[in-house]
């Protein structure tokens, strides 16, 4: 890097010259802040010491991006290398509150300050949003700026100098034995059946059940092996609908399951049902879906959304408790803990790549150990 002095207004000017990453020259002027007169020597020191400044560090040319539109632009970088659920999340994280809130300030990538970021996170959390929340949109602009450090776009992560929220820890809602029995009467005939069995029952996940197919199922071995999902996407016209997705969410999700007398029983009757349906139904039937288990009378796949409104409706329809159905998940992993298997044992279960998420989930559910080990102590005292 080179640079010269330049007279401008009767003040100096540091001229600094420099390539940008494309190898083309380019030019930056600096004020020296310092009258012509009587400060050349002043002014000189000055540029020395701006050359070793830039030199030392490789000189980044203002990007002239807004944040918002850069990050837009990551997002759409990143699509192939993520699930299709997770870039479904940053577009909705993206397009609901972080692009219109930076789009309003009219802040350039380069001119973003840790402060911008933290009065964001402030803002969100008092518009309702959680603070676990609000830590889910700083990984996206933290790793999002990262990028930007990586290509030469920024000279730092200044999301790196911000305060996160600290994570609340999140108290599973589960149904209790009763409960689950009164569940299992009313959703008899539904088309909702299915699902519900399984994740009461095993603790599978919504994707998990839908992704379920006949070949899974190993009735003479007794097993169910889980490995694949159907998930919630958009078509190529931006419509809601199901898609088959082969990928799960780690290995450790990709388990085998023993398959008990009650769902075997119960398989063997759906997969009876299945194939009358195909004959009733005769050019009507849509085989695209052919082999997969969670299918309706006409062959068409369950919508993982209609799971979800078809579970609550019912819920509130007969009476009974409101839980999400994902919670039906929490009831299974809560029954076993009561039942004194251990977290790692309901860890494999149910697939969580990570114990502590197990035991920081369910380490509360069952009172009957700690009531237990309450007694034991009071039995050493004499008060």
């Amino acid at each position: 890097m080179t640079g010269s002095l330049q007279k401008k207004n009767g003040k100096y000017y540091a001229v600094l010259n420099f390539k940008d990453k494309e190898g083309k020259r380019k030019q930056k002027w600096i004020s020296t802040g310092l009258e012509v007169k009587n400060n050349k020597r002043k002014a000189e020191q000055m540029l020395n010491d701006l050359i070793s400044e830039y030199s030392s560090s490789e000189y980044i040319e203002p990007s002239k991006d807004l944040f918002c539109d850069f990050l837009a632009k990551w997002i759409e970088l990143n699509k192939s290398k993520v699930q299709i659920t997770t870039y479904d999340g940053y577009k909705h994280m993206l397009e609901k509150h972080i692009y219109p809130y930076f789009k309003s300030k009219g802040l350039r990538l380069n001119q973003l300050k840790p402060i911008d970021i933290q009065q964001y996170y402030s803002d969100k959390m008092n518009e309702g949003l959680s603070p676990n929340t609000v830590i889910k949109h700083h990984g996206v602009i933290r790793t999002s700026l990262q990028y930007a450090v990586k290509t030469n776009l920024v000279k730092e992560n200044v999301a790196d100098l911000v305060d996160k929220p600290k994570r609340e820890r999140y108290h599973a809602s589960f149904y209790t034995i009763d409960e689950l029995n009164k569940l299992f009467t009313v959703i008899k005939g539904t088309q909702i059946e299915t699902p519900v069995l399984f994740a009461a029952y095993y603790g599978l996940r919504r994707s998990e059940i839908l992704g379920l197919k006949w070949e899974s199922i190993d009735f003479d071995n007794k097993t169910i092996s889980i490995c694949n999902k159907i998930i919630r996407g958009k078509d190529d016209n931006g419509k809601l609908s199901a898609i088959s997705q082969d990928k799960m969410k780690s290995e450790t999700s990709r388990r085998i399951l023993p398959l008990c007398d009650t769902i075997s029983e119960y398989l063997t009757q759906l997969l009876e049902k299945q194939q009358e349906n195909v004959s009733i139904m005769g050019n009507c039937y849509n085989h695209k879906y052919d082999g997969f288990i969670c299918v309706n009378a006409k062959g068409d796949i369950i919508n993982p959304d209609y799971v979800t409104d078809a579970f609550s409706k019912l819920l509130k329809k007969n009476g009974l408790r409101h839980i999400r159905f994902h919670d039906l998940r929490h009831s299974c992993a809560s029954l076993l803990v009561s039942m004194g298997y251990s977290m790692k044992d309901v860890q494999e279960w149910l697939g969580h790549a990570d114990y502590t998420l197990t035991a920081n989930t369910y380490s509360h559910v069952d009172m009957s150990e700690k009531v237990k080990m309450a007694n034991s102590v009071n039995e050493k005292f004499t008060f």
